[in-house]
């Protein structure tokens, strides 16, 4: 789109939104206030979906070898590893590494003599690829490892990955319930309050006609005024959110505001609402007047 037709688009929107300053005023507070709803569950989403992220980093899985391995069975281990599909890295932990780590979050000392030394087997650390750090996959591949010669015991902690795999789609399901029901709520915000103008304005509407106006001529000022609108409440919104979440962090610490990207997300999709309740608002009436 030029830039000369973005400027006519949004000073048709302005002059709509001075001529009626009330209707408008109270159509962006009532945006404002359901784009504020859609925000708390968006930021909650956000930090929500961002613990997730951190707790699937951590989905790897431990294997525990068998005693008394040489240097080319562990050599074997890995070369078989590596060519799983799912796994992205490996790394050895022998058993002194374990039992020093063990030791020292126990802070016990003499703990080695107390139970009569290091009980503690060698093990690899598996670190697996993002897309696939899912229960189905950690699952098969833990069943296979455990059947391997030199292993002696595999640990996945797939039930609990399966739980955050269903929570995550949990919450990504009710995010898009909220996200829809608020959406219709906006069109049907913008759709009545950009109705009332077109009505109010109808005398003049006839006149563009009868002097050879074309439809997509007439559409436009109440489009671009929707959008306005809607653009508007979305900023209002997001600066409410903005302030929120920082006196919520300041109290209770670990919450965060919506990344640059998700921001743009949101004003993109408050003007696509605004856009498509002028419309569906605009096209009714139009039809109604026979325009």
């Amino acid at each position: 789109m030029k830039p000369r037709t973005l400027r006519y688009l949004a000073l048709e929107g302005a002059r709509g939104i001075k001529r009626h300053r009330g209707l408008t005023f109270t159509a962006v507070i009532t945006m404002t206030a359901s784009l504020l709803v859609l925000g708390v569950f968006l930021v909650t989403s956000y930090n929500v979906r961002r613990a997730i992220k951190n707790l699937e980093s951590r989905k790897e899985v431990m294997v525990y070898l068998k005693d008394g391995l040489q240097p080319s069975d562990l050599t074997m281990f890995e070369n078989r590893a590596k060519l799983q599909p799912a796994v992205q890295s490996l790394a050895f932990i022998s058993r002194e590494e374990a039992w020093n780590e063990f030791s020292q979050s126990m802070k016990v000392e003499g703990l080695q003599e107390a139970v009569g030394g290091n009980p503690l087997p060698d093990a690899y650390r598996i670190e697996l690829k993002p897309e696939r750090r899912n229960a189905f996959t950690i699952n098969a591949l833990t069943q296979e490892m455990s059947g391997w010669d030199e292993v002696d015991e595999v640990f996945s902690g797939g039930e609990w990955v399966g739980r955050l795999d269903n929570f995550a789609k949990s919450v990504l399901l009710f995010t898009a319930a909220i996200g829809i029901a608020i959406g219709l709520s906006i069109i049907a915000i913008v759709s009545n309050t950009v109705r009332l103008t077109v009505v109010a304005r109808q005398d003049l509407i006839h006149i563009m006609r009868v002097v050879g106006a074309s439809e997509g001529f007439i559409r436009v000022p109440f489009l671009s005024e929707g959008v306005l609108q809607a653009f508007i409440a979305a900023l209002l919104a997001l600066a409410g959110l903005y302030g929120t979440t920082e006196f919520v962090s300041a109290r209770f610490g670990g919450v965060q505001f919506l990344s640059p990207l998700w921001c743009f997300g949101f004003l993109s999709l408050a003007m696509l609402l605004g856009f498509l309740g002028s419309a569906f608002s605009v096209r009714h009436v139009l039809r109604q007047a026979n325009i």
